[in-house]
């Protein structure tokens, strides 16, 4: 890892700045997304291979613990979601075996369906019952260099059948919208606000300051469009 080797570096500034840095990555990495992770997980290029080589190379003394924690919490989301739609029948991949295949009605499905059906009990296990989380994870991951371009909403909404409700799951997760900002960026202005000498503002009246703030930034930036462009 690039600190790690400046970490003995034989500047001692360069020293310090690792040491600042090194901490601020502690920081994140202690404290990192599960969320963020199991949507990565739900990548169908990623999966949990991907992060377990990830997870490694930044930091091998804890990757196991945090790739631990990555399926539990998968496996509980998950059955949530079989709790939620368990009158769907989504929980569970049925697979009929093959007696029942050739058995049932004629009049029910098309022969090529019924021979389509039975090929894939056979492929698939007969009583085959993983959870469509099993299935998805065993699966080999789809190659990036094929498809560098992969719609993964797309993917999800194709295999939404196949997958049942972990596909409802794979929407709910891959939606939520992601900032690249650090949290503290977000609310540092608020040292200004709050000053040793106005530290009683109520809490609606820092918001109001803070957004006339914004807005009369915003004006600025549009005025100066304006007259650049007049």
């Amino acid at each position: 890892m690039l600190l790690q080797k400046y970490a003995d570096d034989d500047d001692a500034a360069i020293r310090e700045m690792v040491g600042r840095m090194q901490g601020k990555f502690n920081k994140y990495w202690e404290d990192y997304s599960v969320i963020l992770a199991m949507g990565a997980v739900l990548d169908p290029r990623l999966k949990v291979e991907m992060l377990e080589k990830a997870y490694e190379a930044a930091d091998p003394t804890t990757s196991w613990l945090k790739i631990d924690e990555l399926k539990e919490n998968l496996k509980m989301l998950y059955k949530d979601y079989q709790t939620r739609n368990r009158a769907s029948s989504c929980g569970v991949s049925a697979t009929p075996t093959p007696h029942d295949i050739v058995t049932e009605s004629p009049l029910e499905h098309d022969f090529d369906d019924d021979l389509f059906e039975l090929e894939r009990s056979l492929d698939s296990g007969v009583g085959n019952t993983k959870t469509h989380l099993d299935i998805y994870l065993d699966e080999p991951r789809l190659a990036r260099s094929a498809f560098p371009d992969l719609d993964i909403l797309g993917y999800w909404k194709e295999n939404q059948h196949r997958l049942g409700c972990l596909a409802e799951m794979a929407r709910d997760l891959l939606t939520i919208p992601i900032t690249t900002v650090a949290s503290e960026s977000a609310f540092s202005i608020g040292a200004r606000i709050l000053t040793p000498y106005r530290n009683r503002l109520l809490p609606k009246n820092v918001q109001a300051l803070l957004c006339t703030r914004n807005w009369l930034r915003g004006y600025e930036d549009i005025k100066e469009l304006v007259l650049s462009i007049i």
